[in-house]
């Protein structure tokens, strides 16, 4: 089996224990401040259409259409997922699509974006694909916003390369392993230049101010302006 069949097949598995972890609070780095700062890096930039790509359970889009108004739209390859958030906002927009599915240009709600959102959400080896589609479904000044583990907390041997979470702090549930594909800042660098994007701004996340790094924001638009229909 393919590490991206058992990445997908994990998600599958989990639906209901990530649904419930999100909702109860039970993972310690989304209360010290990766949530809020995922949401507060979204409203400063004022979106009138907002996409959650990977939007899971939904608390995101939640959150921003709460403190924007914004037109907001979430995607996830999990039907559960999806159907858990369309439970809990009857009138928000929802679809169970898979990255694959965006990828090959399968119709998205709403488009175009003035920001996308990636929230620990990139989890393939190539990601180039993916960003060059969501790049598509973007207004001429709109950017993609990225938050992933920090480089600094890699559990492995701090190269890019396959690892393995487990699940293991939450201990309420049985849940199934999921793999995960590591890269490093340098990396990352290179698929938006890939991808044809620019890196505007790169921001690590500390609880505290000597403690060590919960999470790399990484905020992305365009390589260069595209041209306009009268061009």
């Amino acid at each position: 089996m393919s590490r991206k069949t058992e990445l997908e097949n994990s998600w599958q598995r989990n639906a209901d224990n990530w649904t419930r972890a999100v909702r109860d609070r039970l993972i310690p780095s989304r209360k010290s401040g990766t949530d809020a700062a995922i949401v507060d890096a979204i409203v400063r930039r004022n979106p009138s259409r907002f996409l959650d790509m990977g939007c899971g359970e939904g608390w995101l889009v939640r959150a921003v259409t709460e403190k924007t108004d914004c037109l907001s739209t979430g995607l996830d390859g999990t039907a559960a997922l999806i159907d858990a958030a369309q439970a809990t906002d009857p009138d928000g927009c929802y679809r169970t699509l898979s990255y694959d599915e965006v990828i090959a240009g399968s119709p998205v709600p709403n488009a175009p974006f003035d920001v996308i959102a990636f929230n620990y959400a990139l989890f393939e080896e190539d990601v180039v694909p993916l960003l060059t589609a969501a790049k598509s479904l973007l207004v001429e000044n709109g950017v993609i916003i990225i938050q992933t583990l920090h480089p600094d907390n890699d559990p492995g041997d701090g190269k890019d390369g396959w690892r393995e979470e487990d699940f293991a702090a939450f201990e309420n549930e049985a849940w199934a392993k999921m793999p995960w594909y590591f890269r490093t800042t340098e990396s990352w660098e290179a698929a938006f230049a890939r991808a044809e994007l620019r890196l505007e701004t790169t921001y690590g996340l500390k609880a505290h101010e000597d403690g060590a790094e919960l999470s790399l924001l990484m905020t992305c638009a365009f390589e260069s302006v595209p041209p306009t229909k009268e061009d």
